[in-house]
């Protein structure tokens, strides 16, 4: 069950970030770093080293601030590279590491009736391929770029995922790892966040106020009343 603090009756949905939260960000990596830069590479007779220094520079003209940053089959033509996303994927499907914990953690609170959704700036065609192998615990995928034509999580894609649920923001809890996006944007409507931080890097006396430290933790199994579950 949800940690004593927060298994309120109110609380009907558990939602989740994707990479950094649920999978490592290897795959993803994989795909945009190496992936597409060498089929580039190949394309053109060029280096790895050449294809990547152009491939990142091309990267870095459009921004993560604008939505094409986000779709890979954008980068693909223009790159003008002959090869579906999928196979790209399939190709670094070895990389997908799903954190040791998730599965247990999951099942758990479907257990115990929370409704699990899937909260994510990623493109969908990422995120499915990446949770196949837990899917089954998921009711909705809600991605920010792919389903709203938004480039980060605001608290206004919150309210809209909260909006299509027919739920209060203060029936939900959020998890993930991006400070800004997983914790202060879903609080400022009235989710209940907090922030996964894996490689304990956060200076609770920084940036933490002292009243939110039992919110930041670094293992999903710390959601729960019992963390052996």
């Amino acid at each position: 069950m949800l940690r004593a603090g927060q298994a309120r009756e109110d609380i009907k949905v558990v939602s989740f970030d994707v990479d950094g939260t649920l999978v490592s960000p290897g795959f993803v990596d994989c795909v945009w770093l190496q992936g597409i830069p060498k089929a580039y590479a190949e394309k053109e007779g060029l280096s790895f080293e050449q294809a990547f220094e152009y491939v990142k520079s091309e990267y870095d003209k459009i921004g993560e601030h604008r939505i094409e940053w986000y779709n890979i089959d954008y980068w693909l033509r223009k790159f003008d590279l002959d090869i579906p996303y999928e196979r790209l994927f399939k190709k670094y499907e070895d990389e997908i590491m799903i954190y040791e914990e998730v599965e247990s953690v999951l099942a758990v609170l479907e257990e115990e009736g929370y409704e699990l959704i899937l909260s994510s700036n990623a493109a969908n065609e990422f995120i499915e391929f990446q949770i196949e192998p837990i899917k089954r615990f998921f009711s909705h995928v809600f991605s920010a770029t792919s389903d709203f034509g938004e480039v980060k999580k605001t608290n206004g894609f919150f309210a809209r995922v909260c909006e299509i649920l027919d739920v209060k923001p203060q029936a939900v809890v959020h998890t993930g790892d991006h400070w800004v996006f997983d914790f202060l944007n879903p609080r400022k409507i009235g989710i209940t966040a907090y922030y996964l931080d894996r490689a304990r890097k956060r200076n609770v006396t920084d940036e933490v106020r002292k009243e939110d430290d039992e919110f930041v933790i670094s293992d999903l199994s710390e959601l729960l009343d019992d963390p052996d579950c």
